[in-house]
């Protein structure tokens, strides 16, 4: 009998012990809904972007519970904004959120009335009057669709903001390679989409050469960019840019 009071006592002893665990993390839990996990320390970093916009994207104000945010469903709600090209949400406790977003750049324009673009493709919103950027089009004047949109955006981010400046159209062809219309009045065939970078410094050190030399360009080949050509006037035959 001793030993059957020795173990009920040993039992009830467990029992009121886990009992006390569980009434101990029960009020750990409720602690973490209290104020004390309220975001009153919300900093923001996203140059272009009003704070008041970035907020209510991420669905966060002072209210918000800093320990139980899912931050990977605000940095979605973020990215889902086609401004934002990529965000990062952190929180530390007790009251601390931190957003930072890189914002999508603008490389090119579509349409009418004019859309930026950004370097993938992704169509941002409207054009502001001070956004001068090449426009992205296809053969007959209107703007490319799906995989076209793409490569010729692709083209755009690849020119980098100096270069931007002297062209007024990134254009794909009814073929499918790329034409670049220059300021200077000529366009310049690139061909299709690859060696990209190569093309790029093609065309600058065309540009360099045209200014240096002060010749007028009808029309220019880079489609093969170690050895670019250009024609002086159309009866002419293409000469190779040094």
């Amino acid at each position: 009998m001793r030993g059957a009071d020795s173990d009920r006592h040993v039992a009830r002893r467990w029992t009121i012990a886990a009992l006390g665990l569980v009434a101990l993390a029960t009020v750990a839990v409720a602690a973490t809904y209290t104020p004390l996990f309220a975001a009153g320390d919300i900093r923001l970093r996203g140059a272009g972007i009003p704070r008041a916009d970035l907020l209510s994207l991420a669905r966060v104000d002072g209210r918000s519970n800093v320990f139980h945010l899912d931050t990977r469903a605000v940095e979605r709600r973020l990215e889902g904004d086609p401004r934002i090209l990529d965000a990062t949400v952190t929180t530390t406790l007790p009251d601390r959120i931190a957003i930072e977003v890189v914002p999508r750049t603008a490389v090119a324009v579509i349409g009418s009335p004019q859309t930026l673009v950004g370097t993938d493709g992704v169509v941002i919103g409207p054009a502001g009057p001070n956004d001068d950027l090449p426009a992205l089009l296809v053969a007959d004047g209107g703007s490319p669709a799906s995989g076209d949109l793409a490569m010729a955006a692709a083209t755009a981010g690849a020119l980098g903001p100096t270069l931007r400046e002297d062209v007024d159209a990134v254009i794909v062809t009814t073929d499918g390679t790329l034409r670049i219309r220059l300021a200077d009045g000529f366009a310049a065939a690139f061909g299709d989409a690859s060696e990209l970078e190569a093309k790029v410094e093609s065309l600058a050190a065309l540009l360099r050469w045209i200014r240096e030399e002060g010749v007028t360009v009808v029309s220019a080949d880079l489609t093969v960019p170690g050895s670019p050509t250009a024609r002086l006037d159309r009866s002419s035959a293409a000469v190779v840019i040094p």
